[in-house]
């Protein structure tokens, strides 16, 4: 059972060589670095001059990357569109405590069945059969000790992996009224963005983002159109992560009107802004050297 993922707009845009190149140039330049995912060292002992397009929640001497780094997300815009058929679209590759949390809580709040969800159980495998997805999915489930979902696990281990055979992230957006973006991160101290939430900034269609909280507001502080006029982000102030996942879906649960002119403005706006970061990205560079060399 193959999963095929990178085949969407944002891949085919060259974000990984994009990324490649900056990794190389940091490399070059022996600058430390993290790029996309998080941080999870002691972040009082991050080497000097530390560089990184990570935000972090507490006090922290970096070199920050963002935004200028974000123009690598850029990608083509939609040419086509649909009616939406589905309520929602929200696909998982790896599995997490968090992402397993979501998961419960789509079949607890009955939306699971409502939506194109993937739930692929990877967990440091690159392409497991299906017995050892359900040995993950299994793995994860205890590791949490939730023992209140315990008859959710039951219920839907048979369903796992849950895949969506020949259907890209562009297509399920497209299908559907919102797509809820699970970041790959879900931390109390470092919000890091993945191409994810570029993708869904790009598409015009509303989202929800599961990540750490605070992580709208950072989107909204740089100037991207979140639609908050189409959908209520309130969830992104809440620190819990299991209060933040149920406001989530209680958010979901609300009806979504559909009007593209509105969410193709919300587009052209994230794709000048993405368009301007990479303008910037060569100042923002040669200020990281020049704070390296001081």
């Amino acid at each position: 059972m193959h999963i095929k993922t990178h085949y969407d707009r944002i891949w085919q845009a060259g974000c990984q060589q994009e990324e490649d190149i900056i990794k190389l140039d940091l490399d070059i330049e022996g600058i430390p670095h993290c790029l996309v995912d998080a941080v999870q060292s002691d972040l009082s002992q991050l080497p000097k001059n530390f560089a990184t397009d990570n935000h972090f929640r507490i006090p922290v001497d970096y070199l920050n990357l963002a935004p200028e780094f974000w123009y690598i997300y850029k990608c083509a815009p939609m040419h086509y569109d649909e009616k939406p058929s589905y309520r929602y679209n929200c696909m998982m590759n790896r599995i997490s405590g968090e992402r397993l949390m979501l998961l419960y809580m789509l079949e607890e709040h009955g939306l699971l069945d409502h939506g194109l969800v993937s739930f692929n159980c990877l967990y440091h495998d690159m392409d497991p059969g299906v017995s050892q997805r359900q040995e993950n999915f299994s793995k994860v489930h205890n590791e949490t000790g939730w023992s209140k979902w315990q008859h959710l696990h039951d219920k839907l281990i048979q369903q796992m992996p849950r895949t969506l055979p020949g259907i890209d992230p562009d297509i399920a957006a497209m299908s559907s009224h919102c797509t809820l973006v699970v970041e790959s991160y879900v931390s109390d101290t470092v919000i890091a963005f993945s191409e994810k939430i570029f993708r869904a900034l790009q598409t015009p269609r509303p989202w929800l983002l599961f990540s750490s909280p605070g992580s709208v507001n950072i989107l909204r502080q740089y100037g991207f159109d979140v639609m908050d006029d189409i959908i209520d982000h309130s969830y992104d102030e809440i620190v819990n992560a299991e209060q933040r996942c149920k406001k989530i879906m209680q958010t979901l649960q609300q009806p979504i009107d559909y009007f593209l002119p509105r969410y193709k403005r919300a587009v052209e706006t994230n794709q000048t802004i993405l368009d301007q970061l990479k303008h910037q990205w060569s100042y923002k560079f040669q200020s990281i050297l020049s704070n390296n060399q001081s």
